[in-house]
């Protein structure tokens, strides 16, 4: 015991006197406790938590520490707030720098005040000695040894690098294997304008600026926009620099009340230069339409999306997880411009749908004759005097011998409604009131 308090103090002494430090290009802010006046002894696990100082990406975590092995290693770790690894290293007799533990080399994207934790984990034997501070004016964060908090903070410091102004290397996110445990994360927040995402059809529908990186973590997102003529959407390229690996990710269009256009899969292989790539082989679209490009991810899975924060809605709204953002995504979508026989070929054969309701005005009850062929699919919905949906029925294919009976009109206010039914490509709708 008195070796062991000896070598302590002799080293606090030389931690008062020398101290290491990376200095990272481009660093935006620091976040560091500098001041010592204690020692930490490690024999087993120890954490330091501490909070960004800006938006942007932590590019290295240095803790100050003399190790000694024994024969042993340290695990050296950064956590984000749900104490999900980030990035690891081990740090072995033939590796250790001398002065401190380092994990270097990183791009941890992060927004400010975000939460991160600095863990070592002593193996085999291994042992070190911290120097940190007892003042607590000076903690950044809270100090944990074996799980038991200290009324201490260490001596380390975590440099943040802001947006890069290009997209340079726009896949190394993807490259970076971030869903490994033995290499850093290296997704930033990166800023561009006039990303190319080029896509193929006759014209094009495009966000192609971007000042941060979404992260989707498990859940989806949804970006909605505007056809820009009558046709078929046949391409859409996202701007993400990280696609997990391992996982197979579902996406579909959609028109903006929900009603399904094309799906289809993908996976972190379709993501070439930082893009990735959807295609649609099924349906239809009129000019001006609202559309939504909806992306699911997988539970565990993760995947980063460039996006542009923005004041209004003139090319969409995004949606993460339910929740609208005032952002859009970086991307491009390529349409298929109808040709005037086209459309008359879809048309051939198509038996006309009409609708009709009593009584009107109606209470709680209406009734609906529709004549005609209904598509699989169909639905009949009642919508308000904004357009939305407030009553539906789903219909089976074919044709009806008997009314289509709305129970449940009682809780709806007096005034005029629509009646609008949707049957594959058609929509037919008509005005009632209610009284």
């Amino acid at each position: 015991m008195i070796r062991t308090i000896s070598l302590t103090l002799a080293l606090l002494g030389t931690f008062f006197q020398t101290a290491s430090a990376v200095t990272p290009q481009e660093e935006l802010c620091k976040v560091e406790q500098d001041y010592i006046n204690t020692a930490i002894f490690v024999d087993g696990n120890f954490t330091q938590s501490f909070r960004t100082c800006s938006k942007g990406a932590i590019s290295y975590v240095e803790l100050i520490a003399a190790v000694d092995f024994n024969g042993g290693y340290l695990d050296v770790a950064i956590l984000d707030d749900d104490y999900t690894r980030k990035a690891m290293t081990t740090v072995t007799a033939a590796n250790y720098n001398g002065t401190s533990l380092l994990l270097s080399n990183l791009a941890i994207p992060a927004l400010k005040n975000d939460g991160f934790t600095i863990m070592v984990r002593a193996h085999e034997g291994a042992t070190c000695v911290i120097p940190g501070t007892e003042e607590a004016h000076q903690f950044v964060g809270e100090a944990r040894l074996n799980n038991s908090v200290l009324n201490k903070n260490a001596k380390f410091s975590s440099g943040i690098r802001g947006a890069e102004p290009t997209l340079d290397a726009a896949n190394d996110g993807k490259k970076s294997g971030i869903s490994t445990d033995d290499v850093p994360a290296n997704v930033m927040s990166r800023s561009a304008s006039g990303l190319d995402l080029a896509v193929s059809g006759d014209c094009i529908m495009a966000q192609r600026e971007s000042n941060g990186v979404i992260n989707v973590n498990g859940g989806g997102f949804m970006q909605t926009f505007t056809s820009c003529n009558r046709g078929r959407v046949v391409e859409i390229k996202l701007a993400t620099p990280f696609v997990a690996a391992g996982f197979d990710y579902e996406y579909a269009l959609l028109h903006f009340n929900g009603d399904l256009i094309s799906t289809g899969t993908f996976n972190n292989e379709n993501v070439t230069d930082g893009e990735l790539k959807l295609t649609f082989d099924d349906g239809s679209v009129r000019k001006d339409q609202r559309l939504a490009l909806k992306v699911m991810c997988p539970e565990g899975a993760r995947m980063a999306i460039l996006a542009k924060g923005v004041n209004n809605t003139d090319f969409g709204r995004l949606y993460v997880n339910g929740q609208a953002v005032p952002y859009n995504t970086a991307m491009a979508a390529g349409l298929e411009v109808a040709a005037a026989e086209d459309v008359q070929a879809t048309n051939e054969d198509r038996a006309e749908i009409s609708l009709s309701a009593f009584p009107i005005p109606c209470g709680d009850v209406l009734n609906v004759n529709i004549r005609g062929t209904l598509q699989d699919g169909a639905l009949l919905q009642v919508l308000d005097h904004q357009g939305m949906p407030v009553k539906a029925i789903s219909l089976t294919a074919g044709t009806l011998d008997r009314p289509v009976r709305f129970t449940d009109l009682g809780n709806l206010r007096p005034g005029i409604y629509s009646l609008r039914l949707l049957s594959g490509r058609q929509v037919v709708s008509i005005r009632i009131l209610k009284s």
